[in-house]
């Protein structure tokens, strides 16, 4: 693999890791607790979009043009949403071992390189630790410790 391309999976996998993290060490109640959010106003319901998300990048990948276009998912448990994104990492990494870094994804009818797509793949994951964090906070889920520890959320 492309060493650019690894260190941006090294990437992924930070942001990847926090949200089984949340997924695994919060409760069912917790996960399922009513945010203050349209749509996607639970942690789980969250979760569900990310995987829902990384399968139009990935279909991207084979495709080489993005569409945002995907089913509900049939196992919404806690075991069911680790195994999507388990499967959809390792389809990934196995897709971005044969890219080069000359590869073009089609956005909306601009030409992104592939550095530009896995980026926007991250910011979206990361923009989702910051909003599940967030209404952790304001509806008092409590944080799982090694998500604290590695996000320095202590202070």
């Amino acid at each position: 693999m492309l060493d650019s391309i690894k260190a941006q999976i090294a990437d992924w996998k930070f942001g990847r890791e926090i949200v089984k993290s949340f997924v695994t060490s919060l409760s069912d109640l917790d996960l399922d607790k009513i945010l203050p959010r349209k749509n996607l106003n639970t942690i789980r319901k969250q979760c569900e979009e990310l995987i829902q998300v990384q399968t139009c990048y990935i279909k991207a990948l084979e495709m080489k043009q993005i569409k945002f276009a995907y089913e509900p998912l049939n196992d919404r448990s806690k075991n069911g949403l680790i195994e999507h994104m388990d499967l959809l990492d390792s389809k990934m990494e196995e897709l971005l071992d044969r890219f080069d870094g000359s590869e073009k994804i089609v956005w909306f009818g601009e030409e992104w390189n592939i550095h530009q797509h896995i980026s926007a793949m991250i910011g979206h994951e990361q923009m989702h630790i910051g909003q599940i964090i967030a209404f952790c906070y304001s509806c008092d889920i409590c944080i799982p410790e090694d998500i604290a520890r590695k996000m320095s959320l202590n202070g």
